[in-house]
């Protein structure tokens, strides 16, 4: 017997490989074959939250992944000089993390394709469409974390 067709994990696990891929595939063409998929999601994050304080825990939120996992690639990205962290004046426990230069400039090169991607997405739907797509798609995370 054949796998249900209805199966909403199987076609959202599909979706995320094939933007993996296009998301490689650009990235070859520009010569950015050392910046993961995530580094360049977290990078749009900050420049798009500029001006506001953002920490770690922001990131484990927003992104939904572990202490350990944001650890890892913050620590990859700074060392790749991406960003850096600065004590926060009123905790000094607390690191904000900023952009550097090279991290912007990092933004700048990819932001097009970005945008092109998003438009590539939700190509031939609506707006109403779109608005229930992420609606739904809202509800899923929604099941995921209660």
């Amino acid at each position: 017997m054949g796998r249900d067709r209805r199966e909403v994990g199987h076609e959202i696990h599909v979706l995320s490989n094939m933007i993996g891929r296009k998301i490689d595939e650009e990235k070859r063409q520009r010569n950015m074959g050392d910046v993961s998929p995530v580094q360049t999601w977290v990078i749009r994050y900050l420049h798009d939250h500029k001006g506001q304080e953002i920490c770690q825990r922001d990131l484990e939120r927003d992104f939904n992944i572990t202490r350990s996992t944001v650890t890892g690639i913050l620590q990859l990205m700074e060392k790749k000089g991406y960003i850096v962290r600065v004590s926060v004046p009123t905790d000094a426990r607390l690191k904000q993390i900023l952009l550097t230069n090279q991290g912007e400039a990092l933004y700048y090169e990819f932001r097009d394709h970005i945008q092109t991607m998003e438009k590539l997405l939700v190509q031939g739907m609506t707006e109403e469409e779109i608005d229930q797509l992420i609606f739904l798609l809202g509800k899923i995370r929604k099941n995921l974390t209660t």
